[in-house]
């Protein structure tokens, strides 16, 4: 009989040859020093031998127990090496016959988000490549587990947190455990799973709290203004940023604005209500048409920026590919000007509190910030109410920004 000692001794030779240990065991050695366990036995008078696996992969305990089960499925009998083959075509077919994941996520996708924005299509795309695609998308469906949808949440949260200014994670992770809930439950109505286990980490991760703009120092306003004058960067982005800082708009509405939008002849950039009926993005967060009268300073960046991109779509658009900025480039281009604390929305709020220090009327101000009114009746009032009053206070501002660099 053999035994673990002897197996570790046993050398190749310059012929095959097998080494017996007992009840139809052997192991086979070949000159190339690979080494086989073999199983001999008799079915209906003939002769056999079957491969249980190769050593040191299996070791002398496995390769017995391997042997006894397949005598025992002679005692039944059956040929033990037919029954493998019918094992090995049953777990093909039950391979073939899965539905993974990824299966069941891209018919969602292609049944629900006809209507969708380009965004949050994009955004659920981004999210089932980077995140979750890698963890569950080969997996059976029907043995997703609320550990699977665990595991994705933390290590989106690690990736997010290994791309600087990309924010904590936290946020990302959740919206993906919100896809993977909307695919699980597709699955549950179309007969493909029965349980949604998102719902049991629901609360593992918690959004964090929300750090509200704040007016910038006047140390920073003055680093600010100088240095994006020398900024080294892209000239889009140097005049977005400028652009930003001069006429109080929210970040997504200085991305999303297109030439259609900009009349040199008025001096006026109109955003108009959002097209529901075309599924055009929204331009302003309430929905509504917002009206910002050009200071000298934005007309002359405008008429710079219009040399570059006047023929494409958006007026800032991305430096290195198709479409809009990132919503990130703002910031980082504030971080590579020394002000990583700083962020795009504090400029609102900067202008906001200056301007309400300086005595301008709130109501113009309010309308500028496009701050909805919570008075209906006023809310109703002509959009282009206090243009005028709105063009010198924003000419105003802008020669205040300016004079940070005194």
């Amino acid at each position: 009989m053999l035994t673990d000692t002897k197996l570790r001794s046993i050398k190749p030779k310059e012929t095959m040859y097998r080494e017996t240990d007992s009840l139809g065991l052997s192991i086979e050695v070949k000159p190339t020093g690979k080494k086989f366990w073999r199983y001999r036995f008799r079915y209906l008078g003939k002769q056999l031998m079957m491969t249980l696996g190769t050593y040191p992969t299996m070791g002398l305990a496995e390769a017995r127990k391997r042997r006894d089960e397949a005598k025992l499925i002679l005692e039944n009998g059956e040929n033990p090496i037919d029954q493998r083959r019918k094992e090995k075509e049953e777990k093909k077919q039950d391979s073939e016959n899965i539905i993974t994941f990824k299966n069941v996520a891209e018919e969602y996708f292609a049944v629900n988000f006809a209507d969708k924005s380009d965004s949050y299509s994009t955004k659920f795309l981004t999210a089932m490549k980077k995140d979750i695609y890698k963890i569950i998308g080969d997996k059976d469906i029907r043995t997703v587990s609320s550990a699977d949808v665990l595991a994705v949440m933390k290590n989106t949260i690690s990736r997010v947190r290994r791309q600087k200014n990309y924010g904590t994670g936290e946020v990302t992770a959740i919206e993906n455990r919100k896809f993977i809930g909307a695919v699980m439950r597709y699955a549950i109505v179309t007969l493909r799973a029965e349980y949604d286990p998102t719902f049991a980490v629901a609360g593992a991760v918690q959004r964090p709290s929300v750090e509200h703009a704040r007016p910038l120092t006047k140390d920073e306003t003055k680093i600010l203004r100088t240095k994006l004058d020398s900024y080294g960067g892209s000239t889009t982005v140097k005049n977005a940023g400028l652009t930003l800082l001069y006429t109080m708009l929210r970040t997504i509405e200085l991305r999303r604005m297109l030439w259609e939008f900009v009349d040199f002849e008025d001096r006026l950039i109109t955003f108009p209500i959002a097209s529901r009926s075309t599924g055009q993005q929204r331009t302003t967060k309430k929905n509504r048409i917002h009206i910002v009268p050009m200071s000298d300073q934005v007309f002359n960046i405008l008429q710079e920026q219009y040399k570059i991109s006047g023929q494409q779509e958006y007026v800032f658009p991305a430096v290195y590919k198709k479409g809009m900025l990132s919503a990130t480039t703002l910031n980082r281009m504030l971080d590579f000007i020394e002000l990583g604390e700083v962020t795009a929305h504090d400029f609102r709020a900067t202008a906001s509190t200056l301007l309400n220090e300086k005595g301008y009327d709130e109501d113009w101000i309010e309308k500028q910030l496009a701050h909805s009114d919570d008075n209906k009746t006023r809310a109703s009032y002509n959009h282009a109410r206090y243009l005028d009053d709105r063009r010198n206070m924003l000419q105003d501002w802008a020669d205040i920004v300016d004079g940070w660099k005194e």
